[in-house]
């Protein structure tokens, strides 16, 4: 099973929003402690920041938005760099679709 699972909705652009918004959620079913499910949302949102040009990019230059969600599957605490790998094949496959 892959460690994310991502929602998506495209939407028309709008001066209001940003071209991509995105949620992170890692459920407590998964992590009981609170300081589990922040260290995996900081991990997350972290990798998110620093690969999301690309996706932000494309996204801008086809006058539409994107909406993501972004949901930890996983049940154990993963170090950085294999938490950053999904989260990177999600902002390709993304880069990929028709806008």
């Amino acid at each position: 099973m892959p460690p994310l699972r991502v929602i998506y909705r495209i939407m028309p652009a709008d001066e209001d929003h940003e071209p991509v918004r995105v949620l992170v959620s890692v459920p407590k079913r998964n992590f009981k402690k609170a300081v589990d499910r922040n260290l995996i949302r900081r991990r997350i949102k972290e990798a998110w920041r620093k690969n999301k040009l690309p996706l932000k990019e494309v996204v801008s230059a086809s006058a539409r938005r994107i909406e993501l969600a972004i949901i930890w599957n996983e049940t154990v605490i993963s170090p950085y760099e294999e938490t950053e790998k999904p989260v990177i094949d999600v902002i390709e496959r993304l880069t990929r679709l028709k806008y």
